[in-house]
């Protein structure tokens, strides 16, 4: 098996620090704007006229056109008056973190999706973004590289469905792991609860799909694996919460605890780290199940990636039995769990 690693490029300064220092643009004056823009002066023969648009508090400003109108052309606003539009997106900054932070993205084929989840990566302003590259065949290496800031690992062959987790994992420095799909583009802002509740402490932080789901006949098999597993480790509390989902983060205490391999197979990872004890949480809801990119093995009833989860919870499973926690299936659960179960599947 063959993994190169191509570190980020040197002679650029990376830290927290001088990132958020140049998050936010400084003042642009008019004249530069429109020089960049290549506005023409107001005696133009275009019919097309530009606006100059600026951010209210910021002192930033953008350009934008209005074509054929004029300025008292929109309601409530005068002749003269520039428009105005504040640019959110631009504007979000997460909060500060006590420890540091490592995403660690994994793409198979990834070549549409993979540079804006790299973007929003970026907007986290983490300490190393670690991308893993498992048998792409198509363009995904050279998206992840014109990412200057990312380290890339690429296995030219497939190594596994979760297995690149374990890799990034293994590399990572970060006192917080963030674990994203390179499919999946998620908006920073809703990636930050994940990292904020480990930085509050939580060691295991999960994506809450509970309130997407429907009542328990109408779940699917992997969504019934999922639930059961957590109420044989007495965690009912979890749902359908698993560490099989993206995004989820994790603790540094977790990883040096079970070690980065049992993450290739995360329903395991997530039973032991109850089993030790750890603080694991539903930490925040992205919907995943409408954005989940649709691919030939994982469609259609007993597909291939159906049948490797329900494995995976077998698995761990079988590891929740070897450790001599099989009283924790009757003891702490026995008595509720009829109760809590026909509970669940009226949707009580």
């Amino acid at each position: 098996m063959r993994i190169g690693i191509h570190p980020k490029p040197a002679g650029r300064s990376t830290s927290p620090s001088s990132r958020r220092r140049n998050a936010l643009p400084g003042p642009a004056s008019p004249r530069k704007l429109r020089e960049r823009n290549g506005m023409k002066s107001a005696g133009s023969s275009k019919s097309q006229r530009t606006s100059l648009r600026t951010s209210p508090g910021t002192g930033a400003a953008t350009v934008g056109r209005a074509a054929g109108r004029s300025a008292g052309s929109r309601p409530g606003r005068a002749a003269g008056r520039p428009y105005v539009r504040t640019a959110r997106r631009a504007l979000w900054t997460p909060p500060a973190l006590h420890g540091k932070l490592s995403v660690i993205i994994t793409a198979c084929n990834e070549e549409k999706t993979l540079r804006s989840v790299l973007r929003e990566a970026e907007r986290l302003m983490p300490e190393e973004i670690i991308v893993v590259l498992n048998g792409c065949v198509d363009n995904s290496f050279r998206r992840a590289r014109q990412c200057g800031r990312a380290i890339v690992v690429h296995c030219p062959d497939a190594v596994g469905h979760d297995v690149g987790r374990a890799i990034g994992s293994k590399l990572s420095q970060g006192d917080i792991m963030l674990f994203l799909d390179g499919d999946l583009p998620i908006p920073a802002p809703s990636l930050f609860p994940f990292v904020a509740a480990v930085d509050r402490g939580t060691d295991v932080a999960l994506n809450d799909l509970n309130p997407l789901l429907p009542i328990f006949g109408k779940c699917d098999s992997v969504t019934h694996c999922k639930m059961f597993l957590n109420m044989a480790l007495g965690r009912e509390d979890l749902g359908a919460g698993s560490m099989t989902a993206v995004p989820h983060a994790l603790s540094r205490r977790m990883l040096e605890l079970i070690g980065p391999q049992a993450l290739s197979v995360p329903p395991k990872a997530q039973a032991a780290a109850v089993l030790e004890k750890l603080r694991v949480e539903n930490a925040g809801t992205v919907n995943v199940i409408k954005r989940n990119r649709i691919r030939k093995g994982n469609t259609g009833a007993g597909n291939n990636v159906e049948q490797m989860i329900i494995g995976d919870h077998a698995e761990a499973l079988a590891e929740v039995l070897a450790r001599g926690a099989a009283d924790l299936l009757w003891k702490e659960n026995g008595p509720d769990s009829r109760r809590i179960l026909a509970a669940w599947r009226n949707g009580i």
